[in-house]
C-alpha cells in the first residue's frame, strides 16, 4: 500500500516538459560530428603530403 500512496503523490501535479525529463544529445552529437569530420580531413591531408613526398623521392 505505500508504493500506491507514493504514486498517488507524483501524479498530483503536473508533469515536467519531456524536455526535462529527457535532454536533447543533439548538440553533442553535431560536436561530435563536426570534431571526426576535422580528423578525417587532417588524417586525408597527412596522408597525401607524405604519399606526395614519397612520390618525389
Amino acid at each position: 500500500m505505500t508504493n500506491e500512496s507514493q504514486d498517488v503523490k507524483k501524479e498530483d501535479g503536473p508533469l515536467p516538459p519531456r524536455s526535462k525529463l529527457h535532454p536533447s544529445n543533439k548538440l553533442k552529437m553535431t560536436r561530435l560530428f563536426y570534431n571526426v569530420l576535422v580528423v578525417c580531413f587532417l588524417l586525408l591531408t597527412a596522408g597525401l603530403v607524405v604519399w606526395g613526398v614519397q612520390f618525389l623521392e
